[in-house]
């Protein structure tokens, strides 16, 4: 069997990651009827940690679990797509070592630009004080330090983005 490639787009809340991924697998069931599954943090979040609190060591144990959960659908020929902030390179690095076809996207966007996107009103509640741990405002986020692509959401169409991923899918024949 052959082993699944896995995507990991990264980047700051609101940054574009849903809709990128969701124009992706769109492309590949158009282009190569190639199924992917869409390992989106917000929908895991809401079974493996209904009431979440954004600790450190809820993040650390989450992402954890969502390597896990990647590195296992991979290994079984599974596509995946992980659309997650991760915002520590350690996270992102787990995946890298765990999943053989790997790519990391990072999708680069100003904060301003994402606070003013801010679709779940996340920065909201840090201006408020309401949270404190969220990456680019209280907690960091680690830019990756070289990704395999780089995708700047406030100047391309999360459909142009997918046509930069799945050229490089189809230059490292995963498609």
């Amino acid at each position: 069997m052959n082993e699944g490639f896995a995507i990991w787009l990264t980047g700051l809340p609101a940054s574009g990651k849903t809709a990128v991924a969701e124009a992706i697998i769109r492309r590949l069931e158009e282009l190569y009827e190639t199924k992917v599954v869409h390992l989106e943090s917000d929908s895991l979040r809401k079974v493996l940690t209904p009431n979440p609190v954004y600790s450190v060591a809820e993040r650390e144990w989450f992402y954890d679990v969502m390597v896990f959960i990647g590195a296992m659908l991979t290994k079984n020929g599974i596509n995946i797509i992980i659309d997650a902030t991760g915002n520590r390179l350690a996270h992102r690095e787990k995946a890298r070592d765990s999943m053989g076809k790997f790519l990391e996207v990072y999708i680069r966007c100003p904060l301003k630009t994402c606070i003013d996107r801010d679709p779940k009103g996340i920065y909201r509640l840090a201006q408020l004080g309401k949270t404190t741990t969220v990456p680019g405002i209280q907690d960091v986020y680690e830019e990756p330090v070289s990704p395999d692509i780089i995708i700047d959401s406030d100047q391309v169409t999360p459909e142009t983005g997918a046509e930069h991923v799945i050229a490089r899918l189809k230059g490292k024949h995963w498609v």
